[in-house]
């Protein structure tokens, strides 16, 4: 789930800056312990928010259905269904088994389960996949998959999804429903740089025929020419030499016609590692690089390995938390690290119910499990999701 941009002009964000974590202001707690009591706020009346999480089949082992945090979620994607050239699909990395473990897991829960096909540059498979000869294969091999899996949609993941592909994204979901009517169909969809926008020309046409349009917006930053660092996740920006957040993504699929109801916003549960000189947000990069991301710097990792309360500093523009260090901190030599915790998820569900977006997609919810934390206090970011985003 990651995209590629190059750097560009800045768009003016809106609304004020926040609170400053270090102006002595309460700040939600960053990180569970043993001796904090953590509760879901079941009472509340819920937002009509959705939260789609992404559940990765490769890492079933290490976090089970049975652990997951099902109050954070309204509908989980099953990750990945794989197209083939041929027009078949294959499962990545798991038994089926897990996968009906999952479905029947959250259907117990009321959580929609829906079957994801695709993944990061997956853009070629899904190409040769719905190419004419093998179209007609392929949506009934992905039919199958719902109706075999006892699934209640299906995710379109594919990457990146270029102008070509626009007319046969729309034909994909029109396919799907009329083989399987009612099936949810959501996609993968990837954040806007300002400065050189993708084709978005058929989008309002893709929004007609899917239920949910889920923007990958983390990873929103990288050691490219002319950039300064950034964050993985911002809500908003206002540099030019840091371009990209949520705020601005959101309003350039409005301005294509995407209304924003069928818009989701994605959460990071992993975090973006700099190497030094930087130290912290917008700063010039002088040769540093991105040493660490996705799965290395899960927030899991995060926490037992680098978190301290005095390394923790609040981006009052961005809204969303650091970690800064003066020297290389092992064990990966960071300097700098941008993550979301629950603050940052309490100001994305604030953004959530002011703005109009239908609600928020995380990437991916294995990368939050806590294993060694007390039963109930394992899932922290689906915990704060459903307190802040879903009520």
């Amino acid at each position: 789930m990651v995209v590629l941009v190059a750097c560009g002009s800045s768009t003016q964000a809106d609304g004020d800056a926040g609170n400053d974590a270090g102006s002595g202001d309460v700040v939600v707690s960053d990180v569970v312990t043993a001796n904090d009591v953590v509760t879901t706020n079941d009472s509340a009346t819920p937002s009509g928010a959705w939260s789609l999480g992404y559940y990765a089949s490769w890492e079933a082992d290490a976090y089970p259905p049975s652990e997951i945090e099902w109050s954070g979620l309204t509908h989980v994607a099953a990750s990945f269904y794989l197209p083939q050239n041929d027009g078949t699909l294959t499962l990545l990395g798991a038994n089926p088994s897990v996968m009906n473990d999952l479905v029947v897991a959250a259907h117990a829960h009321g959580v929609k389960a829906i079957a994801s096909v695709g993944g990061a540059d997956s853009g070629p498979m899904f190409q040769k996949a719905t190419a004419s000869a093998n179209l007609t294969k392929f949506v009934g091999n992905v039919v199958t998959i719902l109706e075999s899996g006892g699934y209640d949609g299906i995710d379109i993941d594919w990457e990146p999804i270029t102008a070509p592909d626009e007319a046969i994204v729309i034909d994909l979901a029109n396919k799907i429903r009329a083989a399987h009517a009612g099936a949810i169909m959501t996609l993968a969809i990837g954040y806007i740089n300002p400065n050189a926008p993708p084709d978005t020309s058929q989008y309002s046409g893709i929004a007609a025929v899917y239920d949910q349009m889920n923007i990958m917006s983390y990873g929103m930053a990288g050691a490219w020419s002319g950039w300064n660092s950034w964050h993985n996740s911002p809500l908003y920006q206002t540099d030019s030499h840091t371009p990209l957040s949520i705020d601005q993504t959101v309003k350039a699929y409005e301005a294509v016609g995407v209304p924003k109801a069928k818009l989701g916003i994605g959460i990071g549960f992993y975090g973006l590692c700099y190497s030094s000189p930087v130290t912290a947000p917008d700063q010039a990069l002088g040769g540093s690089t991105i040493v660490a991301n996705d799965g290395t710097m899960s927030y899991a990792n995060i926490m037992s390995k680098y978190f301290s309360s005095s390394a923790r500093q609040w981006d009052p523009l961005a809204r969303v938390p650091y970690l800064s260090f003066s020297s290389p901190h092992a064990p990966d030599g960071c300097t700098y690290i941008s993550y979301d915790d629950q603050q940052s998820i309490t100001e994305k569900g604030a953004y959530v119910k002011s703005s109009g977006v239908g609600g928020v997609m995380q990437w991916e919810i294995n990368e939050a499990y806590i294993a060694s934390a007390p039963i109930g206090q394992r899932n922290p970011l689906l915990t704060a999701i459903h307190d802040h985003v879903l009520h």
